[in-house]
């Protein structure tokens, strides 16, 4: 369980890194300068992976929304809506952020992940 310290290192940290990297995103016109932000997200919380409460599961939830534009097989356009309603759902968390919003956005983040995989396949595997 995480303390009340780490949470409010954690809601610090997410505001102050991740929250800009996500604004960027949106305001990326093109798909593959989204994507780019996008794959700084997983590296600016590597660093933090050790104590961060929620660290892992964001570290992987943002680079499977980057994956999507790596497979080969979900259309970039799509890609690129996933990304970028993660990113609207990641900066619509409540300013007194705790971490029940990063819960509910890592469950959002998830079904914006698995839909395409499901639907167009992944590295491993044909869609289902």
């Amino acid at each position: 369980m995480a303390s009340d310290r780490d949470e409010e290192r954690e809601s610090q940290l997410l505001s102050t890194e991740i929250d800009p990297l996500a604004q960027a995103i949106l305001d990326s016109v093109q798909p593959w300068d989204a994507y780019e932000v996008a794959l700084e997200i997983p590296g600016r919380l590597l660093d933090a992976l050790d104590w961060l409460p929620h660290g892992g599961a964001l570290y992987g939830a943002w680079a499977e929304l980057a994956d999507l534009f790596e497979t080969g097989k979900t259309p970039i356009p799509d890609a690129h809506d996933a990304v970028r309603q993660a990113s609207t759902d990641w900066l619509a968390r409540p300013e007194d952020d705790t971490g029940a919003s990063v819960e509910t956005w890592l469950e959002r983040a998830q079904t914006l992940t698995h839909r395409p995989v499901d639907r167009d396949g992944d590295f491993w595997h044909g869609p289902k």
